[in-house]
């Protein structure tokens, strides 16, 4: 019977998740098997989210380019409008010329306004729309009112005040008259004889003469200021004038006047009855709504024009605000729609997408976690640990190596243990590097063993040892490990050096001006500390430069060390001051086997010298003691014979032979 279909489809899902299937895929397919279902259920999350947040998103928008510009240029042309009779009621208050330049600056304003709300009109509805007009229309009746008319006003006193006007032309007119035919009255008074009447009558004349004066002045204040203080200053010294008057026309006082006098009190009397006739009109006119035309004007005709613009632009504002608002909310309500679809399809993919990764994860992480085990159980001593074995990807290829090197390791161990043990038993101490320097007894090689120790030391790819005399310093010996470059020592190979002449420093070439200041001033130098662009001339990134001293301070040489590499990250690392202080407490012990050697090599020379002078002391004696000998006589005598023989002489006589036994 022919298996159903659905039942193969379930076989091959089980087929395709049990672990001996994914056990067998290598680890490039699990993570691609893996990442590819996280980015298709991504993918899914993702497409959801657009296609709900769409409409959200074209509602945001619409609001971004309808409704909250017209909200914005709404609200700003209210506050231009604002500002423009706010500049017009400061000019009109106070005259200000900044508040005329405000006030045009910001009439264009309005109408720039007006002009793009105009232009953004088509996404408004009909009663926006009608708003709109009413508001152009005030607008062209504002500019139609002449503003000027009251900007001219403003500037005219007389024009805009018609107390003011009143008191400036026709009250001063007659005011005037009375105080200047009251100074000829009181002239002629003071010109009669003196006498008790005539003195009390021009007291009286100058008493009408100081009040009536003081309630002009009053009067003005008033009408210029408006300040009730002026008023009751011009009441009381009317009433104190009105006294002076009395007495001034009184019967007997008119007597006592002169005919010429009694026809100017005449005129005066005229003129102060004109001018007290003018104050009562001045009242009216100052306490009424048109004491000043231009403010009667702007009240009366363009602030109900400004207020109409200000509530229209305030409504057509709300309108908006309103329409802004409901759209904003729509969108809100529309990205939370999305959101929560959003969230709700992310958490299935969340759960999908975990269960996925928890299966394949299990697959890559339980050899991983397994072949970790065994690295901790080996790092705690465990050297027999070791990794199974249950993959056949990489990472199983990954535990056999790890078993491998494990082995190896072990054997490794092994070993360095029996070596160590080895060690330990011929060694109880560390030998001091001072004692092997003491201990060398050949020149190149003691020189080869400061320089070598010192790198070793310091980890120095590069070193040289400069010995000093009396004006140069003159190389012995430099190991360059980085190029592989030696010479000197006993390395067979001559130094190619040339030595440098000990001078100031200002002469001397660049790369050797370190080594000559160390020298001349017998003081270290740690280069990345002390000279940038000297380091830079010698080639190295770092430099230590050492003095060679006596105890006595005299420089005997130069140790010089370059790069030395830091052992756990393998690059080139500073000198620091520790491994500074150490490099001169060697130097010290070097410079101490140094003088050993020279003072050993010296006594050699001495025992040499001695031992030439000893053997040529015994060879002289020994000389002496043969010539002094009978022997050495007889044979002398017998020479001396045998030259004469051949000479043709007389043949030696017996007493020429030498005595018998002599042998």
């Amino acid at each position: 019977m022919t298996e159903p279909i659905a039942s193969r489809r379930t076989r091959v899902v089980e087929l395709f998740l049990s672990r001996a299937y994914l056990a067998s895929l290598p680890i490039g397919q699990k993570l691609a098997l893996g990442f590819g279902a996280m980015i298709s259920l991504t993918l899914v999350v993702v497409a959801l989210g657009y296609l709900a947040s769409s409409l959200a998103t074209r509602e945001i928008v619409r609001t971004n380019d309808l409704y909250l510009p017209a909200a914005l240029k709404a609200a700003e042309a209210q506050a231009d409008v604002l500002r423009m009779l706010a500049s017009t009621r400061g000019y009109l208050a106070l005259g200000d010329p900044e508040f005329l330049t405000s006030y045009r600056a910001h009439i264009a304003e309005v109408r720039v306004s007006l002009a793009e709300l105009e232009g953004l009109s088509a996404s408004f509805d009909a009663d926006d729309r009608a708003l709109l007009a009413s508001i152009t229309q005030q607008f062209a009746a504002w500019e139609a009112l002449p503003p000027q008319r009251m900007f001219d006003l403003r500037a005219d006193q007389m024009a805009r005040e018609p107390a003011y006007r009143t008191l400036s032309t026709d009250g001063i007119r007659a005011g005037g008259g009375v105080l200047l035919a009251m100074q000829r009255l009181i002239d002629l008074q003071a010109a009669l004889p003196p006498s008790r009447e005539t003195i009390a009558q021009l007291r009286t004349m100058a008493r009408f003469q100081g009040t009536f004066a003081a309630m002009l002045s009053g009067l003005r204040g008033y009408v210029t200021t408006r300040n009730r203080i002026f008023r009751s200053e011009y009441e009381s010294n009317r009433d104190v004038s009105a006294l002076a008057w009395q007495s001034l026309t009184s019967r007997d006082a008119r007597l006592q006047l002169t005919a010429d006098q009694r026809t100017l009190l005449d005129e005066i009397a005229v003129q102060r009855t004109l001018f007290l006739s003018y104050p009562d009109e001045m009242f009216t006119q100052l306490e009424g709504e048109r004491w000043r035309e231009d403010l009667y004007m702007f009240s009366q005709q363009a602030l109900p024009i400004g207020e109409r613009m200000t509530s229209d632009l305030q409504r057509l504002t709300d309108r908006q605000q309103s329409r802004l608002q409901l759209a904003l909310d729509g969108g809100r309500s529309g990205l939370e729609a999305a959101n929560r679809q959003t969230l709700l399809t992310g958490v299935l993919a969340l759960l999908l997408g975990s269960a996925l990764a928890w299966v394949i994860a299990a697959q890559i992480s339980r050899p991983v976690q397994q072949l970790t085990g065994a690295a901790v159980r080996i790092g705690g001593g465990d050297l027999g640990a070791r990794a199974p074995v249950s993959a056949h990807d990489e990472v199983g290829e990954l535990a056999a190596t790890f078993n491998s090197m494990a082995q190896q390791i072990q054997q490794s161990v092994v070993q360095i243990r029996r070596e160590k043990r080895r060690a330990d038993d011929l060694l109880g101490v560390v030998i001091p590097i001072g004692v092997q320097l003491a201990a060398e007894t050949e020149f190149d090689r003691l020189l080869e063993r400061m320089l070598v120790e010192a790198q070793t030391f310091c980890g120095a790819r590069a070193g040289a040892i400069f010995l000093a005399t009396d004006d140069e310093l003159r190389c012995v010996i430099l190991r360059d490990d980085a190029n592989g470059r030696r010479v000197g020592g006993t390395s067979g190979s001559a130094v190619d050096v040339a030595p440098i002449a000990l001078r100031p420093v200002d002469g001397t070439a660049a790369e050797h001006r370190a080594l000559v200041h160390a020298a001349i001033h017998a003081t270290t130098l740690n280069l990345p500390d002390v000279d940038q662009p000297l380091l830079a001339s010698i080639g190295h990134d770092a430099s230590l430069i050492v003095p060679l001293k006596s105890p006595a301070g005299e420089v005997r040489g130069i140790l010089q060390l370059h790069d030395p590499i830091d052992p756990e990250r393998g690059v080139v690392d500073r000198f620091d001051a520790s491994l500074q202080q150490m490099m001169e407490s060697f130097s010290s012990l070097a410079v101490a086997a140094l003088d050993a050697y020279r003072r050993e090599q010296a006594l050699r020379q001495e025992i040499r010298q001695l031992t030439i002078v000893i053997d040529e002391t015994k060879r002289r004696q020994e000389v002496e003691q043969i010539v002094d000998s009978d022997f050495f006589q007889s044979l002398q005598s017998r020479g001396r014979s045998l030259r004469m023989r051949r000479a043709g002489g007389t043949a030696a006589s017996a007493t020429d032979e030498p005595p018998a036994g002599d042998g």
